[in-house]
């Protein structure tokens, strides 16, 4: 039984996981983010951990695709996660250097929350349904991108790295010259069209699959706040 809603399903999902979304905001990582105050090493381990994870995210885009019956909607996939294999605009490629990262020799291994939460979506995508998996994995750019279009406001972070992180994942961010980066531009209208996509898909899934969906999102919107929470607090494993 397909069933009829009168907003995006993909806005249901987000209305659902507004509550955790928040609390991201709201945690001491993201405020000293913010305020320039947050210890570089921290960040560091951050964007560590971030590197691992981005790589499993690619990973979890390619199996969703492998399962995905729809041709086109195989085509749209891989070639979504394609600016994922080398990220060579990325933020972290861009600070490599400052932070003392080599992401082509990598000597660090994920944490707790960073290994759970990519075998949370991993499992999704092997297991569960296009629609399924595709709530497991939406958080991530979407979390991204409400965090950088709430600390866009307002006076910039007095850290330029941190200033520069924020500008990078603020949706619509513009620059100097008064124009959106055509890699971030690209960006935005990647997130809206892989929401485009979960719509989709879940237009014609039954109750029980439209609860697995809301289940698997809110699992990583949890997830998301555990990440920022275990770099805060520079967590390994306890044994």
């Amino acid at each position: 039984m397909s069933v009829a809603t009168s907003i995006r399903p993909s806005e249901r999902l987000r209305a659902a996981a507004l509550p955790v979304w928040q609390r991201i905001v709201e945690h001491p990582y993201i405020r000293e983010l913010k305020g320039g105050t947050l210890p570089l090493d921290t960040f560091r381990g951050y964007v560590q951990q971030d590197w691992l994870y981005l790589q499993e995210f690619m990973r979890t885009v390619a199996v969703i695709a492998s399962r995905c019956p729809d041709a086109q909607q195989v085509k749209f996939l891989l070639t979504w996660a394609e600016p994922l294999v080398n990220m060579e605009y990325h933020f972290h490629r861009k600070h490599a250097a400052q932070l003392g990262l080599d992401f082509d020799h990598i000597t660090w291994e994920m944490n707790e929350a960073n290994w759970a939460y990519t075998r949370h979506m991993l499992a999704a995508a092997h297991t569960g349904s296009t629609a399924e998996a595709l709530a497991a994995l939406l958080p991530c750019p979407c979390v991204y991108s409400y965090v950088g279009q709430k600390l866009i406001e307002g006076a910039p972070s007095p850290e330029p790295m941190y200033a520069d992180w924020i500008e990078f994942y603020a949706p619509g961010h513009v620059d100097d010259a008064g124009t959106v980066p055509p890699a971030l531009r690209a960006r935005d209208r990647r997130i809206e069209a892989m929401q485009e996509l979960y719509d989709e898909v879940a237009a014609t899934a039954d109750v029980a699959t439209l609860a697995r969906c809301e289940r698997n999102y809110l699992i990583s919107s949890r997830y998301e706040w555990w990440f920022w929470d275990t770099a805060y607090r520079r967590a390994t494993w306890p044994v």
